[in-house]
């Protein structure tokens, strides 16, 4: 079972990292909101901001994330559904576009909808591609797996001083 969690994240570690480099950037800039099925861009970029706040972290990233998972989503018609729900019920918390919304009124907004499933799903698929994205790693200054690399001790994690030599 072990072998098929490392496959499993390894097969994930690559799908992020190719997506990183098949995307457009065309599709990072916020102009590029409206998708062909409806869904704001824009709107569920900055709610992946808010669900995973890292000050400093490039605003890149997280429509990367976002790409990702709409890729993923709109393989299924029913999550892509989830998308098109998601920013209409955001919408609806403030009587017009959430996207154009003061911060505290977005932040309101998702807490009145946390308890909805397409809520749940979208949560999960941000934060399963999130923290597996290299731009997150880079920001928050974790190496990666170092498995592939001979486990810790070989790469660079070795240097303290409170063992004997040997260990």
């Amino acid at each position: 079972m072990h072998d098929s969690q490392i496959t499993r994240r390894r097969f994930v570690l690559t799908a992020v990292a190719a997506s990183t480099v098949a995307v457009a950037p065309a599709s990072w800039l916020p102009e590029n909101i409206a998708r062909a099925d409806g869904t704001d861009d824009a709107a569920l970029t900055r709610l992946a901001r808010l669900l995973f706040p890292h000050a400093g972290l490039a605003d890149t990233v997280y429509a990367d994330v976002m790409e990702i998972l709409f890729t993923t989503f709109e393989s299924d018609p029913a999550k892509a559904q989830l998308l098109d729900t998601a920013a209409s019920a955001l919408d609806a918390q403030v009587n017009g576009n959430w996207f154009d919304a003061d911060e505290d009124s977005q932040i309101s907004a998702i807490r009145n909808i946390e308890g909805e499933v397409f809520f749940a799903a979208i949560l999960a698929g941000v934060r399963g591609i999130f923290y597996y994205h290299p731009g997150v790693w880079a920001h928050i200054d974790y190496p990666g797996s170092s498995k592939e690399h001979g486990g810790y001790k070989h790469r660079g994690f070795n240097d303290i001083g409170w063992l004997p030599e040997g260990e």
